[in-house]
Formats: C-alpha cells, sequence, structure tokens
C-alpha cells in the first residue's frame, strides 16, 4: 500500500500515540515498570493503556525502534502523533514530586523529537492530541503541522479556522475538510474554505462523488497550491474582529507580500437544532492596509456560484455578498 501511494506522486503517512502503550500489549510485559507512569509503586492505567515514561532509556528505545522500522524501513514520511489521555498529576517515579515527574517526561518527549527530526530531515510530524490540544509553543517550535481540531460539524469549523492563527503559524494550521456527497455544492465550497488560508486535511467521501462534486473539490485544491507559497511568509489579520462561536458571518484575511487572500463564510445564526437561519446576504470586510493603493479584488473560489465581491479602494473595505446560507468564498485582493 505505502509504495502504491509513492507511485502516485504522494508521500505516505501513519495515525500513532506513541507515548501509550495497551495493557495487553507485549510491551507492556516486556518494559520495566520504571519505564511508565506510576504513582504509590503501581502504574498508572488510563483507558486500558499505560504512558511511557521517557525519561527511562527503555521507553525512549522502543519508541526509536517504531520510528526507524516505519520511516527507515518501511519509508513513511508524515506522522501523525496523537494524545488522548489524561494521565492527572503526572509520575513519581524515582521519588521525586509528580508534578516533578510530569515535567521530566516532557522534557525528555522534546529531546526524544529533536533527536528524531535530526535524525530524519525529510519527515514531516503532524501534532494532534485529540485534535488540538497541546498546542503549546514547545511542541509548535518543533512540528511542522498542528491540527486545529476534530470538529466534524462543518458548520462550527469556520470560527475554529478564524481563531487558529492567534496561536499557530498559518502554514501549521492544518484544518479538516471534508466534503459528502449528499451536501449541496454551497456546503461543499463551505467546508473546503475552511482550510485554504492555512493546510489542508482533505478527507469526506470523494470516492462517492459526482463528476462535479469532484471538480469543485479539485478546484479548490488546484487555487490552495498556487497561493499555498505564499502562507509562510504572510500576516493574519481578522477583517471582522476575532470571531465569536454563534457568530452568522466569519472572515479570515493573510497579508501576503504578493497580494492579500480574504475568506469569507456565510453561516447564518446557529439555532438550537443545529440547523442555520439565513441572516444579512452581504458583509464589509475591512483592509485598512490596503487603503488608496489601487487594489482590485477577484474571487478565487468557488468560481461559479460563489457570490458577489466588491472593492472600496478609498474606504479600504471588501463587501462580500453571499446571499444563501451556507455559503463561503476566497477573494484576492492584489494592487497593480
Amino acid at each position: 500500500m505505502l509504495d502504491a501511494i509513492r507511485e502516485h506522486g504522494m508521500v505516505p503517512g501513519l495515525w500513532l500515540e506513541p507515548e501509550v502503550v495497551g495493557v495487553q500489549s507485549a510491551v507492556a510485559s516486556q518494559l520495566p515498570d520504571a519505564a511508565f507512569f506510576c504513582r504509590g509503586g503501581e502504574r498508572v492505567v488510563e483507558q486500558d493503556r499505560y504512558h511511557l515514561d521517557l525519561r527511562h532509556p527503555a521507553a525512549r528505545k522502543h519508541l526509536d525502534e517504531v520510528v526507524e522500522f516505519l520511516v527507515g524501513g518501511l519509508g513513511v514520511g508524515y506522522l501523525k502523533f496523537d494524545y488522548n489521555v489524561d494521565v492527572g498529576p503526572g509520575t513519581d517515579t524515582g521519588g521525586v514530586a509528580e508534578g516533578v515527574g510530569m515535567l521530566g517526561h516532557n522534557r525528555a518527549l522534546l529531546d526524544w523529537l529533536d533527536a528524531v527530526l535530526d535524525r530524519h530531515s525529510a519527515l514531516t510530524i503532524e501534532n494532534c492530541a485529540s485534535g488540538g490540544l497541546r498546542s503549546d509553543f514547545a511542541m509548535l517550535s518543533r512540528l511542522q503541522v498542528q491540527s486545529t481540531s476534530d470538529q466534524q460539524d462543518y458548520l462550527r469549523y469556520p470560527a475554529i479556522s478564524v481563531a487558529a492563527p492567534v496561536a499557530f503559524t498559518p502554514e501549521q494550521a492544518a484544518s479538516w475538510a471534508y466534503p459528502q456527497p449528499e451536501w449541496s455544492d454551497d456546503e461543499i465550497a463551505f467546508t473546503l474554505c475552511s482550510a485554504l488560508l492555512g493546510r489542508i486535511h482533505l478527507s469526506g467521501h470523494l470516492d462517492q462523488m459526482s463528476p462535479s462534486q469532484l471538480a469543485l473539490v479539485a478546484d479548490a485544491v488546484a487555487v490552495y497550491k498556487r497561493i499555498r507559497h505564499e502562507l509562510p511568509t504572510a500576516v493574519p489579520f481578522w477583517p471582522l474582529g476575532l470571531p465569536s462561536w454563534t457568530d452568522s458571518w466569519f472572515a479570515l484575511g493573510m497579508r501576503g507580500r504578493a497580494a492579500t487572500y480574504v475568506l469569507a463564510w456565510h453561516r447564518g445564526a446557529l439555532s438550537r437544532s443545529g440547523g442555520v437561519c439565513a441572516e444579512e446576504e452581504s458583509a464589509t470586510l475591512r483592509a485598512p492596509h490596503l487603503r488608496n493603493s489601487g487594489a482590485t479584488g477577484k474571487l478565487l473560489y468557488p468560481a461559479l456560484g460563489g457570490g458577489d465581491v466588491s472593492w472600496d479602494d478609498g474606504r479600504g473595505e471588501l463587501t462580500v455578498g453571499l446571499p444563501r446560507a451556507p455559503s463561503a468564498c476566497l477573494v484576492e485582493l492584489r494592487t497593480k
């Protein structure tokens, strides 16, 4: 399977939760107690799993062997590191306070990650951790991709995508885009837009889509490939301010060197049942850095039915009309 992925010009990746070991795993009996989180002389059990203590050389050796097998042996080029446990205050192994043990493990984890990336400089590691947790600067300074969320309601994702650049760099912020074949074109574009100014996590039942639906997905990916090289140096801004969870409209801008990109979503107000009801059909988005610049606005995605856009150069304001809810679009503002 990995060979087939490479033959299609892609990099194979695998999901791992490296710091935990199932209580029934052979590894659980092969490693000493000191290689796991312990309190009061007993291993800490969380969801039928033990937690490795990377202060111990046997724990690090185990993880090194796993990575060398997958990356060095099988040629895996992407690892998604998850972390779905809550082990409480830490470990008292070694006669230390539990918090001291936790801090020691965290520092040992960072050292281990540094060593892995030193050995495999082409490897990409995603920091997942239950969707978007553990997004501290120690991890962000090392790992190339940060999952923003495991949110499965596409209507709720824009608030997450818009707020993500407060904590992550745009090129790290990976948002899920999961179009489904039973959705309308507006809904498909809506979920795809949630990832266009960050890193795309493309999912959904693409194999069950019609040719026109697949074309809508392919168009989004093509637009993303054209602009993604600008994101690492782009500076985020918020044309409507930082989002609220229940907002009807959302907007995120990226001020690049060659152009400014603005995403706009018209979700409508969320009802108690989870549906939406349409409200304002247009929104005025602020881009004051382009005031009197002679910029022009261009709709990049979706190419058809993506709404109306107009740029007021003197006021530095972009008006986006999206009469249907939910719907979304990506706009480019470029000076001559």
